[in-house]
């Protein structure tokens, strides 16, 4: 069965599916949508955890392995699949459909967790499998229209009344970026009293208040091509504390949506009609044209699969994890890979 973030909670409150599996490229519904189904486990009495990392050699059937004994107290355990490609491959195809085909012989729940599946996957034997034998919740990034709808509640979630000027203000700051737009209101709650409305005005003024520098700025300045104020403004953030995986995402986002206007480009296409189907704002159409001129499609090739390095460090690869995001600030903004 499949089913959208927002219906996730009232799939899982009675019983956890035997098998579930997350899909999407928005990494804050994502990770939120993890937390809940490994809350939900807990309340439900699902103690033990399990966690692979499915990269390129991982051995599928330990995870056959893995189903088929016992826990350490006899009980029930989460097992975590974790993809970093949304092709599993022959082997893993296999196994998944062994699994599903095997989940109602095992008190075990199994959530896997990979990238957005494209329409190829969703024919496939084992997608079809998942299908039938547990829950595939489809995570998609929030358009413009939704974008204003999901910051007024996450303002009242943290207990914050804005008006809509705000709001509206918030959501053509963040464009789309969820994890900017969390962590801003998150800030915001240390300055906004109980009771008090939150203005456009007000917002500008305590964003500029709560951070030196912001996300926006430092995606900025790699899309212009200004190398050191990148660099400055990267070390700004990482001094108040901003986490490497927002870093990462701010940078990565901006490389992607830059390859794509290369590639357009390259087929001809005029660069308004791009930008509109790309939906990239106006006041940042300079930006991206700057970029588009001093990088080449291969370039960006070559910063995302820096990008997966460094993503890679942050969940313990052992490579220097300060210094590949030193490397994809610079390269982005001088076009030296």
């Amino acid at each position: 069965m499949k089913v959208t973030a927002d219906k996730l909670a009232a799939a899982v409150q009675k019983k956890l599916p035997q098998v579930i599996w997350l899909t999407g490229d928005e990494p804050l519904q994502m990770q939120e949508a993890g937390d809940l189904i490994r809350k939900t486990a807990r309340q439900q009495s699902l103690d033990e955890r399990e966690v692979y990392e499915a990269g390129g050699n991982f051995a599928w059937k330990q995870l056959l392995e893995a189903t088929a004994s016992l826990s350490l107290f006899g009980d029930s355990k989460l097992v975590e699949v974790r993809l970093n490609s949304n092709k599993p491959g022959k082997e893993g195809s296999e196994v998944i459909q062994q699994l599903c085909k095997e989940s109602s012989k095992t008190p075990d729940v199994l959530l896997f967790s990979s990238p957005k599946l494209d329409a190829a996957q969703q024919k496939s034997a084992w997608y079809k499998a998942v299908d039938q034998a547990g829950l595939i919740v489809q995570i998609w990034p929030l358009d413009a229209s939704r974008l204003p709808g999901w910051i007024n509640q996450r303002f009242q979630q943290a207990g914050i009344q804005a008006e809509a000027a705000a709001v509206q203000l918030l959501s053509e700051k963040v464009e789309g970026n969820l994890l900017a737009a969390s962590q801003e209101i998150e800030k915001l709650r240390l300055f906004v009293e109980s009771g008090q409305t939150l203005t456009a005005d007000q917002l500008i003024s305590l964003i500029e208040d709560a951070s030196r520098y912001s996300l926006f700025d430092l995606a900025d300045a790699c899309l212009e091509g200004k190398t050191d104020r990148a660099v400055k403004i990267f070390y700004g953030l990482q001094g108040e504390g901003t986490e490497a995986p927002l870093l990462l995402w701010a940078l990565t986002r901006e490389i992607r949506q830059t390859g794509k206007l290369l590639h357009h480009l390259k087929e001809g296409l005029p660069f308004d009609s791009i930008c509109k189907q790309l939906a990239i704002w106006d006041r940042r159409k300079p930006l991206y044209r700057k970029a588009s001129q001093r990088l080449k499609l291969k370039q960006t090739h070559q910063l995302l699969l820096l990008a997966q390095q460094a993503d890679q460090a942050i969940k313990g690869s052992g490579e220097p994890l300060q210094e590949l995001l030193l490397q994809l600030v610079v390269g982005f903004a001088s076009g030296k890979v």
